[in-house]
């Protein structure tokens, strides 16, 4: 469940992030700069390149969880 949980976290944090990077990258190109999402076929680029690195994120901290938890 805790994996789970900070799989779903990160994943919202690292996609409003991308979102935000996304729009900061149109307005650079000329458009002014305005909050809204990508086409959905850039929307799913992103969505797999975030939903990947959260679970990886997720792994790696409950890896360290189990490694660091103190022995009895």
């Amino acid at each position: 469940m805790g994996n789970l949980l900070f799989t779903g976290v990160t994943f919202s944090v690292f996609m409003a992030e991308a979102i935000i990077h996304y729009n900061m990258g149109q307005a650079k190109t000329g458009d002014k700069f305005k909050l809204r999402l990508p086409p959905p076929k850039e929307l799913a680029k992103i969505a797999l390149v975030t939903g990947a690195f959260s679970i990886t994120s997720s792994v790696l901290i409950g890896s360290l969880e189990r490694q660091l938890k103190p022995k009895a």
